[in-house]
């Protein structure tokens, strides 16, 4: 299980300071000229070629193959371009259509579909662990009793990470290959079977359930599986209709471990050691079992969607009406420096506050800027993953400098 790994946003500060060298200090004011909307034609195209000519050079740096994103205040406009190979060694280019995985960036996905059940009526935010597992809350670790299910979704829970660096992975898969009763076959039931065995499980070491915060892709599997418990329907049949119906996404949930008839392929390693991701006998014998962590981080689309999503951003932070939930909006104009909210992580530059997120699924790569204000978002998103163990990405490194260069080319003053 510990191939599948993301990394906390708040280990990446050091890293995402690339980002803002490429446009802190220069002394100039916002100025989204290139932005479309009420721009012409060529400053529509002038930001296009801007954000094709820095995928260009993210490649050129080593990257397999890139999208790099924008879309300003000025009407939603976006902008989209993709460059490099579908798969190292072949001639196949990324095209427009191609899905990427977006990794830990799909949080923010999912804690916005849960926010929008509970203002329909399904599962309270202020649930807790004994209120929404009442048939074993029991079991429950009592260190867990006050845990809600907002606090899951800002990892505060305080469960295991799960996050593919620690050994509760290879306990859990232990404990599924020791239990000799019929284990379950779908992804409901798994799941359900997962948040059981963990939490009888005792809390992340040194960490207070429901006041530290903990990065935990388990708790996002937890919250799914409270919405599955309450409501009796797959995470990903009520993330569909709260969430990708009435904001018209498009997407779909991607397994981690690659199938034969992918077009796209993921790349993991070190700079210029790069290995195309392929399925294994390990990893196909616990794909199920894996995949369950799917809220946390499988989501795969598009750059075109995914800027369709960050669109309902910058309008709701704009103070527009949008099909996002209130309170996921109002909590995001509320973050502050260094806080965890709804699956975005605001950090504080002199001259703004921005949501940032980082996502890596096995030969994926992933990241966002928007500005909380709402002046503009910009994202990158590669076929390429790694990181080292101190928590550093020369991936993560190539996608920072090409996002520096565009809001820098732009005049946009962090």
């Amino acid at each position: 299980m510990s191939t599948h790994a993301t990394c906390s946003p708040l280990r990446r500060r050091s890293v995402l300071q690339l980002l803002l060298s490429g446009s802190l200090g220069l002394g100039l004011e916002l100025g989204l000229t290139g932005c479309g909307g009420g721009a012409d034609s060529s400053d529509q195209s002038r930001l296009a070629a801007l954000l094709k000519a820095q995928a260009d050079a993210g490649v050129a740096s080593g990257l397999v193959g890139m999208v790099l994103g924008q879309v300003s205040s000025k009407a939603g406009s976006v902008a989209v371009a993709v460059s490099g190979k579908r798969r190292q060694g072949q001639n196949a280019s990324v095209e427009s259509q191609d899905r990427f995985a977006i990794g830990s960036n799909t949080k923010a996905m999912t804690s916005a579909a849960i926010a929008a059940l509970a203002e329909r009526g399904g599962p309270a935010l202020s649930m807790t662990l004994p209120q929404a597992f009442p048939t074993w809350a029991g079991e429950i670790h009592p260190a867990y009793a006050q845990v809600t299910l907002a606090d899951l979704l800002h990892h505060r829970g305080g469960v295991p990470a799960f996050n593919g660096s620690g050994q509760e992975e290879n306990a859990f898969l232990a404990a599924v290959g020791a239990d000799t009763r019929p284990l379950p076959d779908t992804p409901v039931g798994r799941r359900s079977y997962f948040a059981r065995w963990l939490l009888a499980q005792a809390p992340a070491d040194g960490v207070v359930p429901g006041r530290d915060f903990h990065y935990s892709n388990a708790g996002y599997v937890l919250a799914a599986a409270i919405v599955e418990a309450r409501t009796g329907r797959a995470f990903e049949a009520v993330f569909d209709e709260v969430l990708v119906q009435p904001l018209a996404l498009q997407g779909v949930w991607r397994s981690w471990v690659p199938k034969p008839s992918d077009l796209l392929w993921g790349h993991e390693g070190p700079a210029g050691a790069l290995a195309v991701v392929e399925a294994t006998p390990d990893s196909l014998a616990t794909q199920d079992w894996l995949d369950i962590i799917a809220p946390a981080g499988n989501w795969a689309c598009t750059g075109e969607a995914y800027a369709q999503w960050l669109r309902w951003h910058v309008q709701a932070l704009q103070g527009e009406r949008t099909p996002l939930p209130q309170v996921y909006v109002r909590d995001l104009l509320a973050a502050s420096d260094g806080r965890y909210v709804w699956g975005w992580q605001a950090v504080a530059t002199p001259k703004r506050l921005l949501l940032t997120h980082t996502g890596h699924v096995t030969g994926f790569m992933a990241e966002v800027a928007l500005d909380r204000a709402g002046e503009f978002a910009l994202f990158g998103l590669s076929n390429t993953g790694y990181f080292a163990k101190d928590g550093s990405s020369w991936v993560l490194a190539r996608i920072d400098q090409t996002l520096g260069e565009v809001l820098k080319q732009q005049s946009i003053a962090l």
